[in-house]
């Protein structure tokens, strides 16, 4: 059966059988298998209570037998995952290669894949050409972890033989100055020398437990695939040579020379002089900006004012530039940023990954000041530059007669109570981004199957963007 691309913004398919229900909704440059005149196939992922996760094949046909456009050459395609409190996205390029950068801290990324990914699990597990964890917080990597980890009939999800890291791993110590292990004072400035390259080479008592357990899932998935290359990156440093199609630049963390060895310097507190572990690992969080064609974009990790700063002056130190269309922002949101990288990056969308869902989570992201900021920093020739939150673009569904278990009995021996209010996530806040080098698609869902919000812009070789209509479909 053919494989196609299709070539129009949003497909809308019914099942075949019928020609009436709503089986899927298919954006610019998805692929399609062809079994015959007008008649497409689509993988879905199904649970059965007896033999567990499946998948399982269904004919689909164009809603209102439109004619489909399909296109020779894939588009690149970018994916904002929403994790929760954290950071997932999945990138693909026009040449096949997938990148997953960062994969939250729960199920989530884990699930998504098994859904979005089903058409490429009946041949196999999904091949990354490489996993990218931007800096060692729980939040970003331990659902790299439970991904990694997952097996399906004795079959991995995913699997992969690069995997880059920043070279900060944590430990359990109680001081914040020796979390990462060896460090150089110089002058006024405190520096960690103790950077790691292959995780799986690191003693145990060295680390923490979100490490311990992603440094075993490396060692099962070294096991399984043979040569896997585990190494730390930093700027200037091309471990993405590889890619023909799109250019990925690691232009962070930026690492310095102490004593003849590669070292990383303490950041401090916001606003105080005191040492701080958990500003230093996001700070020097790998930062990759991509490049496609006219379109440039610019993943921003968990960077903070300081090291933004730092990362603005070594740019501009050696001649280069920030600017990106789209921007995933730094940190979920947070307070702590610079207004001048932002106004260096003139993005035209930008995306923050966040999901404060319950109170040891709950962190107020996005900030006011920082969603105000990327409006007034963004392209100014641009009148309408688009937001993203990917919580806001989730749909949360009011439950009735929800349950809690109790952990024990309450004083009339009931063993659960009714919850008031209670809500669920029944759709994700995906943000998809494609683009051709020129035209760009971004996309997201809502909590109605048959609708979705969409926009078109163009970017000329200049940086100049123009949109066409916004759409809702």
């Amino acid at each position: 059966m053919p494989t196609r691309i299709l070539d129009d913004d949003i497909v809308k398919l019914d099942a075949a059988e019928t020609g009436k229900k709503l089986a899927a909704t298919l954006f610019w440059g998805d692929e399609i298998e062809e079994v015959g005149p007008g008649v497409f196939r689509i993988w879905r992922t199904e649970f059965d209570a007896q033999t567990g996760f499946k998948l399982v094949p269904q004919d689909v046909v164009p809603k209102k037998n439109k004619q489909l456009r399909f296109r020779e050459e894939p588009l690149l395609k970018v994916r904002f995952v929403d994790v929760g409190q954290g950071d997932a996205t999945m990138i693909e390029t026009p040449g096949g290669e997938r990148i997953l950068l960062d994969g939250g801290e729960g199920p989530w990324i884990r699930r998504y894949l098994r859904v979005a990914f089903a058409h490429l699990l009946k041949d196999g597990p999904v091949d990354l050409a490489a996993i990218v964890v931007s800096h060692g917080d729980a939040d970003h990597f331990a659902g790299l972890t439970e991904l990694v980890d997952h097996k399906s009939g004795g079959k991995r999800l995913v699997q992969t033989k690069l995997v880059l890291h920043n070279g900060l791993a944590k430990g359990s110590a109680e001081r914040d100055v020796e979390v990462f292990g060896e460090t150089v004072k110089v002058g006024k400035k405190t520096f960690v020398t103790d950077l790691v390259g292959d995780l799986r080479q690191v003693p145990d008592e060295r680390l923490n437990k979100p490490f311990k357990d992603w440094k075993a899932a490396l060692r099962s998935l070294g096991d399984d695939v043979g040569d896997l290359e585990i190494r730390r990156t930093f700027y200037d440093d091309d471990p993405f040579a590889f890619i023909d199609s799109t250019k990925i630049e690691v232009i962070g963390p930026i690492v310095e020379q102490v004593d003849g060895k590669d070292a990383l310097p303490f950041l401090k507190t916001p606003g105080g002089s005191s040492l701080s572990a958990s500003h230093t690992v996001n700070g020097h969080s790998i930062v990759l900006r991509l490049t496609h064609g006219n379109v440039r974009f610019l993943f921003g990790a968990d960077l903070n004012e300081e090291s933004e700063e730092a990362l603005v002056e070594r740019v501009q130190r050696d001649g280069r530039s920030l600017e990106s269309e789209v921007l995933k922002v730094p940190h979920h949101g947070s307070a702590d940023f610079s207004p001048r990288m932002l106004e260096k990056v003139r993005a035209v969308v930008s995306v923050v990954s966040c999901g404060d869902e319950n109170s040891t989570k709950e962190y107020i992201h996005p900030r006011a000041g920082l969603v105000g900021a990327l409006g007034k920093y963004s392209r100014s020739s641009v009148e309408r530059p688009l937001v993203y939150a990917t919580e806001m673009v989730a749909f949360f569904r009011r439950l009735t007669n929800a349950t809690q278990q109790l952990d024990k009995p309450d004083a009339q021996g009931n063993r659960e109570r009714k919850v008031l209010n209670p809500y669920e996530k029944s759709a994700f806040g995906i943000v998809h981004v494609r683009s051709d080098g020129e035209r760009s698609l971004v996309a997201t869902h809502s909590g109605k199957d048959d609708q979705k919000e969409s926009y078109v812009f163009r970017t000329d070789p200049l940086g100049n963007v123009s949109f066409e209509e916004p759409s809702i479909l």
